[in-house]
């Protein structure tokens, strides 16, 4: 598989990355144009944040989503009129295109992919905030005439699956599971106060601790302090210790990776000492463990599927091989991403010409309603009247340095 740049240039990739790949990537060009290298292929967009504070999940989800479209590849793709059709990803990358934490980054690249590019739909994007943004501005491209299919694997926060019948994700829901988090933690530690430090510059995050609040409430536990912070916070002195003056049995944790581990580095040293720490979604990446060392030592927090089922181990040793990285709920989300879009695409019955493209989106549209797929996880995963794949999760803790299944007192 060869790139082509600018000037018509060729450069060729490594024998080995061809062998393993099988995945036709495409790259844009300085002025935008798509270098096509093989038209018969089935064109998937994909913006992910590969950069920046939330660079470990877009990451993450890009691998796991890109490994599935590579097995698929491998066994001769998706059949379509008779012939076998391999699915290239579209992408200034190897992991598609960057949308760091720009809304107007994310939403330029997707009507790149979707005006230019002629993509079929696309995957992504990783953040709440960029999600929120494309799923509006997707209602702007069907007006348009434009509408194309666009599935996050990793935006959180509650209700972006009701803003554009093109609006589509599989991420992890915190919302759907935290009830019976909160009971079962409340339960566990006869809990009577509670505390909560939270983000601001995310809607995700205050979404979370708004539902948080209200399950605790709900219990009969008493809030006794909210504290916040932003994104680029690097000190939290204060947030630890306006927190450490209410006393509280449990702390919930609503912050980026870096974030989180910051907070806890910080109520490690005051020796702030609940009865259990709670963290989001977030903190669910190796570098939590290896940043945060014996300060997240105990912190308790929702998984997407059971670390022990035997789909998921395989999963493991193949991402292992394939990315010298280990799984994590970001990589499980993405490749379980692509187990659905690949699903989607075998029902669609769509013609994958020129000329057919408005076409074919719709019909993916309707595919993504009726889609189901036994999932790597562990769950039979569908999409909702809310196109949301709620999940009941798995209650984690860090124990010995590393993420075991949670076990009551």
């Amino acid at each position: 598989m060869k790139f082509i740049n600018k000037n018509g240039l060729f450069e060729t990739l490594k024998s080995t990355f061809l062998a393993s790949l099988s995945l036709c990537l495409i790259l844009f060009s300085a002025n935008g144009a798509a270098a096509f290298q093989n038209d018969g292929t089935i064109k998937v967009g994909l913006i992910e944040t590969l950069t920046g504070g939330a660079a470990p999940y877009g990451v993450a989800g890009a691998r796991g989503t890109i490994m599935a479209f590579e097995e698929a590849n491998a066994s001769g793709g998706i059949e379509i009129n008779g012939k076998k059709v391999k699915i290239s990803v579209i992408g200034d990358s190897e992991l598609g295109s960057d949308g760091g934490l720009d809304p107007a980054l994310a939403i330029a690249t997707l009507k790149k992919l979707a005006l230019d590019e002629n993509v079929l739909m696309v995957k992504g994007p990783t953040t709440s905030t960029n999600s929120e943004a494309v799923f509006n501005y997707l209602n702007e491209l069907s007006g348009q005439g434009n509408g194309l299919v666009v599935h996050s694997s990793s935006a959180g926060a509650p209700g972006l699956g009701e803003i554009s019948k093109w609006g589509f994700r599989n991420s992890f829901a915190e919302s759907y599971a935290l009830s019976n988090l909160v009971a079962t933690m409340v339960k566990d530690t006869n809990a009577k106060t509670a505390a909560i430090y939270h983000l601001t510059d995310n809607p995700y995050f205050p979404a979370m601790a708004e539902l948080m609040t209200n399950e605790l409430k709900k219990l009969g536990v008493n809030v006794a302090a909210v504290t916040t912070g932003l994104s680029k916070d690097a000190e939290f002195s204060r947030q630890v210790n306006e927190i450490k003056a209410s006393k509280p049995d449990i702390v919930y944790i609503s912050a980026d990776n870096l974030r989180g581990i910051g907070f806890m580095k910080e109520a490690f040293r005051r020796q702030l000492k609940p009865s259990v720490f709670i963290g989001g979604i977030s903190q669910l990446v190796p570098d939590t463990i290896k940043s945060g060392g014996d300060a997240v030592e105990g912190m308790v927090m929702i998984g997407s599927y059971d670390d022990k089922g035997a789909g998921i181990n395989k999963f493991r040793e193949n991402f292992k091989a394939r990315w010298d990285e280990d799984i994590n709920l970001f990589s499980v989300n993405g490749y379980e991403a692509g187990q659905l879009i690949i699903e989607a695409l075998k029902k669609a019955d769509i013609e994958n010409t020129e000329a057919s493209l408005q076409k074919d989106r719709e019909k993916l549209r309707a595919a993504y309603e009726q889609v189901s797929v036994e999932s790597v996880s562990g769950y039979s995963v569908g999409f909702n009247a809310v196109h949301d794949t709620p999940k009941a999760g798995v209650i984690l803790t860090i124990r010995d340095g590393a993420f075991q299944a949670w076990q009551p007192n």
